[in-house]
């Protein structure tokens, strides 16, 4: 997306719905590679948070689902209450006085009896993703038509179908 004039398409795209874009800020668009890999990415980082919570991997019998946004996505009614409410705990990544609470924090909920986690996450001003990873599949077995949005934690390395599309 070079181009100047899809430069400019993508520039009045934008600010035709409200987005306030940046003096000298460049577009680029998102393809199928780039959605396979922000589906993994998105992924990886609700297992990554799984860890840090659990202070473990989430085993071969877990399950981990998840789904990514952009700040175009919930441009007209922001981020749904809702979503929010679902998780009571607020995390960033500090480290002694360095705060990245700019650049990357979450809100997130976890049940250590039953080996639940959940998180939204808020990368730099405008990526977002909402992420479940569950200990075990047989917490899934009530609701198997779902079983097709779990992954298990060693498909994130294959060509699953289930990255080759926005989710949600």
């Amino acid at each position: 997306m070079d181009s100047p004039a899809l430069q400019r398409r993508a520039r009045r795209h934008l600010e035709g719905h409200g987005v306030n874009v940046p003096f000298g800020a460049r577009f680029t668009t998102i393809g199928p590679l780039t959605i396979r890999q922000l589906n993994v990415f998105a992924h990886k980082l609700a297992l990554a948070l799984y860890f840090e919570h659990f202070k473990r991997p989430l085993s071969g019998a877990g399950r981990v689902q998840a789904i990514w946004k952009t700040k175009e996505d919930f441009l007209i009614n922001g981020v749904p209450e809702e979503l929010l409410n679902l998780f009571d705990g607020y995390n960033t990544l500090i480290q002694g006085q360095w705060n990245a609470a700019e650049a990357f924090e979450y809100r997130f909920a976890r049940n250590t009896q039953e080996g639940l986690f959940g998180c939204f996450a808020r990368l730099r001003q405008g990526f977002f993703i909402l992420g479940f990873a569950v200990e075990s599949d047989a917490t899934l077995e009530a609701n198997r038509e779902l079983d097709s949005i779990w992954i298990r934690p060693d498909e994130l390395l294959k060509e699953h179908p289930h990255f080759l599309k926005k989710n949600g």
